[in-house]
């Protein structure tokens, strides 16, 4: 097993609150991808980093590569991935699966992907001003329709988390690293 895990999944289905409170029980440090892109952005939100560049994600989606990149030599370390780390942009701008990132996340984490029910993750996200705009023309459930089989693929385990509490969570993802 690598010293490292990732959880990932998409936005609003608790990799945040989650990966704290593992950071908690194990004393591990928590790395968030969106924090350090936000960093690397110069201090701005994402949102505002998105409008800036008229709606362009590509960027973006390299500067979540290159956290990566850094982050590989990493040993023990909970990363919180962004919604959209496992994805890249197409040369017409339409959204892919990123084999240079899942390959990269793969090669140092153990991946723990995280889901719950469409209709819990557009509650939960639905006018966040701190989550930005996934894309005036595609809906949140069709954008979840075409990631989630991406989600599972990339995940060493994959769990459905709709019934489980927190610390549920936390109990089946440390059963698994062996802690």
């Amino acid at each position: 097993m690598k010293k490292n895990f990732a959880l990932i999944g998409p936005r609003g289905v608790g990799k945040s609150k989650i990966s704290r409170k593992l950071s908690k029980i194990t004393g591990m440090p928590v790395i968030s991808t969106d924090m350090i892109a936000v960093y690397e952005i110069g201090g701005i939100s994402i949102p505002e980093f998105i409008q800036k560049n008229a709606g362009n994600w590509e960027s973006f989606r390299d500067l979540e590569f290159r956290i990566l990149e850094k982050l590989q030599n990493s040993n023990g370390i909970i990363l919180d991935c962004g919604g959209g780390i496992l994805f890249d942009l197409d040369t017409k701008g339409k959204e892919i699966p990123s084999p240079r990132k899942t390959n990269l996340l793969k090669s140092f984490c153990t991946v723990f992907g995280l889901s719950r029910s469409t209709e819990i993750l557009v509650e939960k996200i639905q006018n966040d001003p701190t989550r930005p705009p996934l894309s005036a023309l595609t809906s949140y459930k069709s954008i979840l329709e075409t990631r989630l089989p991406y989600y599972e693929a990339a995940s060493d385990y994959y769990m459905q988390i709709d019934d489980l509490k927190v610390e549920e969570i936390c109990d089946r993802i440390l059963q698994k690293i062996e802690y």
